[in-house]
């Protein structure tokens, strides 16, 4: 409800009320007015009034329970759709082939077969060379920054001597990685240079590349794929192709890793194949918060936001976090202004309700804490001194600091990697990279008389744990028997 004795504290411009209040249930939101009564850009007409933006009081319970409501709505989808990805790999799992062409028929409306689901190398060649020259030309400089990072992340191996012998850890890659790649709503060439690359790097041997089939294969796909020498690419999406992935069939070798963004079903699917494979996440929609003060430009602000809310889902989350109210006022006007002239307005319209959000803290450290406990996906730091704000955060899975910083940089160019964990996996999770498809191997080398000095203590503690025959592994081997205290 509204209180008037509140209203004396809200910045101008900055409304209460609205069609949403039902949803957000208290006076600790505020609204912009539709955004139909905003004068609409040349290109889009205002036909459609689009959801209020709130401005958030996360100071006090009321605006925190806002919060959490907002972004548990997020999931609400997840339940309907797992029954039909169990369902499919279930299938897929049994019958292979049959299942996986016969999912790609009803799914993606395209008729695969044993001799057409595999891309040929010629066929790729041909549609890379349709790839536009400026198109060319970036895609070959964002891989140089993409394998110049990730280079730097080579885990190292070491050799150390005790007292018992050598101790030593080998890294060794995956032999076989599957990448997905998605054709959805829209098409993702930097994906390829995202997934490709660390695994090149890791030293992979076997890349082998999902990808669903959208008529003829985009030739920046193409590009991306030929520039970095993967040769094998299957016309398969959704849960079917990660079915396909972890399990094999008689046309598609299975791989030990799938990585990968991709819709709900495949993000499901990579859950629930988990174990059999492994993965490097379950990726949900794309989610950002932006924290800033009124130093930083609140157009650019609103378009960092609306960046990560067009990927298409419906289910994006962006947030603005700051402790001035009037400059929450302007980030929400300037959101409503982009949306209104967007040429994707209708992307926006399908979020869900407080997807887009400004939300209003009492404190650069209650900013911070809220940050970290949202665990965003993507961070960005807007503020007056951006690197001390930096030293307090904990959970983000990429943070861009300072105003020529936008995530954008980061999805493409940087050089830093866009596969990130989402949801609040930020709390124990990291983006993708060369680590991602190593395993460490820890290599034990002990003298005749390094056991010798073990073996009282490796007894004792076995013993303890009355793991009999772990004790008289090492006593008959040395011929001491248990006996008090190791010296």
């Amino acid at each position: 409800m509204y209180h008037a004795a509140r209203e004396k504290k809200r910045p101008a411009g900055v409304y209460p009320g609205g069609p949403q209040a039902a949803f957000y249930g208290d006076d600790y939101v505020y609204y912009q007015p539709a955004i139909e009564a905003i004068k609409p850009g040349p290109i889009q007409k205002a036909s459609t009034i689009m959801r209020p933006i709130p401005i958030v009081d996360i100071s006090n319970a009321g605006g925190k329970r806002v919060i959490r409501r907002i972004r548990k709505s997020q999931q609400a989808r997840a339940g309907r759709a797992q029954a039909v990805v169990a369902t499919v790999l279930a299938d897929v799992g049994r019958r292979g082939d049959a299942a996986l062409f016969a999912y790609t028929r009803k799914f993606d409306h395209v008729a695969v077969f044993a001799g057409n689901i595999r891309l040929d190398a010629a066929y790729i060649r041909d549609r890379a060379h349709d790839a536009p020259a400026a198109f060319r030309r970036s895609c070959a400089e964002a891989a140089k920054r993409i394998r110049a990072y990730h280079e730097r992340q080579k885990p190292c191996e070491f050799v150390m001597r005790t007292r018992e012998g050598l101790l030593s850890q080998i890294v060794r890659p995956v032999r076989r990685a599957g990448v997905y790649v998605p054709g959805g709503f829209a098409l993702y060439p930097s994906s390829v240079l995202m997934n490709v690359i660390p695994a090149q790097i890791a030293g992979v041997r076997e890349i082998a590349v999902a990808t669903p089939p959208r008529g003829e294969l985009d030739p920046g796909i193409a590009f991306a794929l030929r520039m970095l020498g993967v040769s094998e690419v299957y016309r398969m999406g959704g849960a079917q192709a990660i079915a396909a992935l972890a399990y094999g069939t008689r046309s598609v070798e299975a791989v030990d890793k799938i990585v990968g963004p991709g819709n709900l079903y495949v993000a499901l699917a990579k859950k629930a194949v988990f174990g059999t494979v492994d993965i490097d996440a379950v990726a949900g929609p794309s989610e950002v918060i932006v924290l800033a003060d009124g130093s930083a430009n609140p157009e650019w602000v609103a378009l960092d936001l609306l960046a990560q809310a067009e990927h298409g889902s419906g289910d994006e989350t962006a947030f603005c976090v700051t402790e001035d109210a009037r400059f929450a006022a302007r980030v929400q006007s300037a959101v409503a202004a982009e949306i209104a002239r967007s040429p994707v307005r209708p992307v926006f319209e399908r979020l869900r309700a407080g997807a887009l959000c400004i939300c209003l803290a009492s404190s650069r450290g209650k900013s911070i804490e809220f940050v970290n406990e949202c665990a965003p996906e993507h961070l960005e730091i807007v503020t007056r001194n951006p690197r001390r704000d930096l030293a307090g955060i904990r959970n983000a899975g990429a943070v861009f600091i300072g105003p020529y910083s936008p995530v954008a940089v980061g999805d493409y160019f940087a050089g830093t990697n866009h596969v990130l964990p989402t949801g609040g996996a930020a709390r124990f999770a990291s983006g993708l990279g060369v680590e991602s498809f190593v395993k460490r191997m820890s290599v034990a080398e002990i003298s005749k008389e390094g056991l010798g000095r073990a073996s009282a203590h490796v007894s004792v503690l076995a013993r303890a744990e009355k793991f009999v025959h772990h004790a008289l592994s090492v006593e008959r081997r040395t011929g001491r028997q248990p006996a008090g205290d190791p010296a």
